[in-house]
């Protein structure tokens, strides 16, 4: 039971995570609209778009962290891989 809610926690703080730090963001990079953002001056454009976030604090806190805890969470939740001898392990036979 508490392995299963160590695995949940993990996996909702690294949703969190991404949201915060990095789908907020590329978000508003993927939905911008050039023709409501932009300065037409003929020969010259100006663009307010948004930065992709490709900063430290984004790629870090928003991808690597979240990955690793959904993985540190998966493999807590799952308690190890089954042994030889327990049931449904190696050697024992059947399931």
């Amino acid at each position: 039971m508490q392995r299963r809610t160590i695995e949940s926690a993990a996996f909702v703080i690294a949703i969190v995570l991404f949201v915060f730090f990095f789908g907020r963001q590329a978000w508003a990079w993927a939905t911008w609209d050039e023709a409501k953002n932009t300065l037409d001056f003929g020969i010259v454009k100006i663009s307010n778009r948004p930065a992709f976030p490709n900063d430290v604090r984004s790629v870090m806190l928003g991808l690597i962290v979240p990955i690793v805890l959904a993985a540190a969470g998966r493999v807590i939740g799952q308690g190890g891989a089954p042994r030889a001898g327990r049931p449904g392990g190696a050697g024992s036979g059947g399931a």
